[in-house]
């Protein structure tokens, strides 16, 4: 695939940068500078200066897969056996997922029924393949399955907007046609209001439970939104950990009170790292929380359904096909995985550990932990291995195959300047799903992100400035 760079001319792209930063500016995308309480000023957020090209064909294909993928994390939750098997090595070397996990198996105990709430984000790569002819294909591949705080969601909306006006102010108007809609704000806001309905009380609370400190807040204001748009009577309370302690409790009959209030929908925007938990007290919140009434986003079901383990599993061969009845579904999904290597203490794990060892460029080797982002890559991998490869604390990682996509050439529009890069592109789908037990109220595809990074980068993150914001366009 050739990029829309191709056809700029060199004298032009300073002029157009300038036009893109104030049009970014003016749509509001942008991050706190630091996380200070104390400064609050704001520093744009950096994106491309270009659509990047997807195909029609992919993008077709995995936002008409995420249905079947929240469909696909919903079963995996529920299912407790399949979750203990999977997760039980993981807990022995991790005491974080062991709490979660604790959370999960108290909650089965008690028995919670109630409505659930999934906002999930499923990313991929579209890896090169070049046939005998010369041919190149871009097969979508899945890095992660999102089920905590995704991120993100109205900047890829906004992001479109202005690329649409470059697009016309670079000469190329025939192609805007050619940028799909993203409605993903109004998507998910009518999967809050339609959780917030099916607890059936107009006098409920919306509860987010945000960071401590976040750069990236300006989600959960967008989040609030894009719910009043929906429904301007449904009162939203923002509250952190530290802000609730004595303040949260059940009623005999499951209710979740805050602050006097009763929760209708709980959206948890924090919980995926252990600094989220300040204190034993944060723990005893999230804990109230999940053993109520309320529907929580995600429950802690949700949260370890999304573990690079799960998806490890599910890779293996005839595991998908138990929780997919669809035998066509099941070979779309499937499609989209790459090769995973267990590292179990057993001969098996230790073939993996060699194996990746002498041909560490195949491979990649990422921690459990959402948001960690210490993933490992070429000589990397040997070092990691030559430290923890002949113990079980290798069992806190996942190793699989890397994915190669074909750089393709744009521009970084950054805060200072700009910079021409060969670039790679991240596809994420964003999915909604609404539960009650085995009861599927809603369930739809709500949306796209795109991020990009230079081509020879290994951190997908936008928040540290290694990935930009990017919108797709179609050919």
């Amino acid at each position: 695939m050739l990029s829309l760079y191709s056809k700029l001319r060199a004298e032009d792209v300073g002029a157009l940068v300038d036009i893109a930063r104030h049009r970014s500016l003016s749509k509001g995308i942008v991050f706190w500078e630091s996380d200070d309480q104390l400064k609050k000023t704001c520093k744009p957020a950096s994106f491309t200066l270009l659509p990047s090209l997807v195909t029609k064909e992919g993008f077709q294909f995995l936002t008409s897969l995420q249905p079947h993928i929240n469909k696909l994390l919903h079963k995996v939750s529920h299912d407790h056996q399949f979750l203990a098997k999977v997760l039980e090595s993981l807990v022995n070397v991790d005491d974080f997922i062991k709490r979660l996990y604790d959370l999960y198996k108290a909650s089965k105990c008690s028995g919670r029924k109630g409505l659930e709430l999934g906002v999930f984000r499923s990313d991929y790569l579209f890896h090169l393949e070049v046939d005998e002819n010369g041919k190149e294909s871009h097969i979508p591949k899945q890095i992660e399955m999102n089920t905590l705080a995704c991120a993100f969601m109205e900047f890829g909306s906004k992001l479109t907007s202005v690329h649409s006006s470059i697009l016309k102010d670079a000469g190329m108007e025939t192609l805007t046609s050619q940028l799909p809609s993203n409605k993903v704000m109004s998507e998910i806001g009518f999967g809050f209001q339609a959780a917030w309905e099916a607890y059936d009380n107009p006098d409920a609370i919306f509860l987010f439970m945000i960071n401590e400190c976040d750069p990236n807040n300006f989600d959960v204001r967008a989040m609030e939104d894009a719910i009043s748009k929906v429904n301007k009577d449904i009162v939203i309370r923002k509250k952190k950990f530290s802000q609730l302690f004595g303040c949260v409790m059940l009623t005999p009959d499951k209710k979740l009170m805050v602050n006097n209030e009763e929760v209708a929908v709980v959206y948890f925007q924090t919980g995926y790292r252990p600094e989220d938990y300040i204190n034993e007290r944060s723990w005893d919140i999230r804990r109230t929380i999940e053993m109520s009434c309320a529907v929580v986003s995600p429950v802690v079901g949700y949260q370890l359904a999304g573990f690079k383990r799960v998806q490890e599993a599910l890779a293996q061969p005839n595991v998908l096909e138990k929780f997919i009845d669809d035998p066509e579904v099941a070979r779309q999904v499937r499609s989209t995985f790459v090769g995973f290597y267990p590292l179990e203490m057993n001969s098996d794990g230790d073939k993996f550990v060699q194996m990746a060892m002498k041909n560490p460029d195949s491979y990649v080797v990422k921690e459990e932990r959402e948001g960690e982002g210490d993933n490992h890559f070429g000589d990397d991998i040997i070092k990691l291995f030559n430290e923890v490869g002949s113990d079980k604390r290798r069992c806190a990682y996942t190793l699989m195959d890397k994915i190669c996509p074909k750089p393709i050439d744009n521009v970084f529009v950054t805060a200072n300047g700009f910079e021409e890069v060969k670039a790679v592109s991240e596809f994420g789908t964003f999915g909604v799903i609404l539960t009650r037990g085995d009861k599927i109220i809603e369930n739809f595809s709500s949306g796209h992100l795109l991020r990009t990074t230079p081509g020879g980068s290994n951190d997908g993150r936008c928040l540290t400035g290694a990935a930009v914001l990017d919108s797709p366009i179609l050919v």
